[in-house]
């Protein structure tokens, strides 16, 4: 059966989404666990994303840095072409709206270029919060958090394959952010959210295919995973 939290301390949980990037700062909400902004790519952006996905297919871009640093890194990386500028100066933008709606100096950037999924089962993760976005290809799945059973996440799942464990009751519960969407996926971390992390997985789709995503993280999240 699939139940809904009971743990009293914490309020129901639920999805927001919003048109204006200003919205985005609900994930502060106790009850929100996921916040999407819902924008669309424009045409240069788009043009741009896929020029730096097409030159690097297997782009692997890790690094802890402060906002006014991502463009001069990324260049060291996949080089200074002018077809480039608009994916920088977006991956910039974010950058700093992540650092500014944290009270952040510094955050741990990731840009990956993939043709299958990374993390292809559903988990929840043991962070504060992650800023996610696609800029080529499907985006990542979330399911409302009313609608799993979280007794079948990890070795819950008794070696079955999501669809089949019970983690769900249907293929339709699954969402899916579109390419271009921003959203904030809330982890077991944040204060007073144990329990109710968003639940989400790499996007499936049959076949390989072609994907340009971002990860922003707060910098305790790097340290957590590499220095300990």
């Amino acid at each position: 059966m699939i139940t809904q939290l009971n743990d009293s301390k914490i309020s129901p949980v639920s999805d927001f989404t919003t048109n204006e990037i200003s919205n985005i700062s609900e994930i502060y909400k106790d009850e929100i666990n996921i916040s999407i902004w819902k924008r669309q790519l424009s045409s240069s952006l788009e043009k741009s994303s896929e020029y730096v996905v097409n030159q690097n297919p297997n782009l692997e871009f890790s690094e802890v840095l402060q906002p006014k640093d991502v463009n001069q890194s990324i260049k060291s990386v996949i080089g200074s072409s002018n077809e480039i500028q608009p994916f920088l100066d977006d991956v910039s933008y974010l950058s700093f709206t992540f650092c500014k709606l944290f009270d952040q100096k510094k955050m741990w950037l990731r840009l990956d270029g993939i043709d299958h999924p990374m993390c292809p089962r559903f988990h929840t993760d043991k962070l504060k919060c992650r800023l996610v976005t696609t800029y080529v290809g499907p985006a990542t799945q979330w399911i409302p958090h009313h609608l799993v059973n979280r007794s079948k996440l990890g070795y819950g799942n008794e070696g079955k394959p999501d669809n089949e464990s019970g983690l769900f009751l249907s293929e339709n519960d699954i969402e899916q952010l579109d390419t271009g969407h921003v959203a904030l996926l809330k982890g077991e971390s944040w204060k007073g959210n144990d329990g109710a992390g968003i639940v989400h997985r790499s996007p499936y789709e049959e076949g390989n295919y072609q994907r340009l995503y971002m990860t922003i993280d707060f910098i305790e999240t790097y340290i957590n995973i590499y220095r300990n």
